[in-house]
């Protein structure tokens, strides 16, 4: 039989990483910290815990080209067959308003998660000495924009690249504005 003593703070995260596989570390932290029953600390020591039990797997995943906000690959959490088992068999031990309230938070939190995930910037050092910022808009699992910039300073790159995390609705609007010839003469 598998083991049942688990405790609720882990249930929580196995049960948030089941209804939104591959979320980013940063976005279950969020939705765990929400639920208001555990605090950061005792989290982390139950995601660590998880994880060392091999119940929960966290890594970046192969071909992803997603930076966090400090230009660090992004990892995500999914379960092991090892959780998935533990996940359906202990379910049950979460009150039903905890997963009421997750269901909730995720929904309401999907789009902006998702929106993160399909802009991405990255910058990469030249063997010339410039700074090159490699700029992505995605659909789905298509890019449908792609711009790569060189920069002189790591700083100004660093500048285009909050810029871009920023606004980059904005940028690629401007962008095709102009390339069409569409922008009025007042600007």
């Amino acid at each position: 039989m598998h083991e049942t003593n688990i405790s609720i703070h882990k249930l929580t995260l196995l049960y948030i990483i089941e209804q939104a596989p591959g979320l980013r570390r940063s976005y279950l932290q969020d939705t765990a910290l929400a639920t208001l029953s555990m605090d950061y600390f005792s989290m982390a020591r139950a995601l660590d815990e998880l994880v060392d039990a091999g119940l929960v797997h966290i890594g970046a995943r192969k071909g992803e080209e997603a930076l966090d906000a400090h230009n660090r690959t992004v990892e995500r959490c999914d379960l092991t067959e090892k959780g998935m088992v533990a996940i359906e068999t202990l379910n049950h031990q979460i009150p039903p308003a905890t997963r009421r309230f997750i269901t909730q938070y995720l929904d309401e939190h999907s789009f902006r998660w998702k929106m993160a995930d399909a802009v991405t910037v990255k910058i990469e050092l030249t063997s010339d000495g410039q700074y090159e910022l490699v700029c992505r808009q995605k659909e789905g699992v298509d890019t449908s924009f792609l711009l790569k910039v060189r920069f002189p300073t790591e700083e100004m790159a660093q500048k285009a690249s909050q810029a871009w995390r920023e606004r980059s609705n904005e940028i690629v609007g401007l962008l095709i504005q102009s390339l069409l010839g569409e922008i009025s003469e007042e600007q």
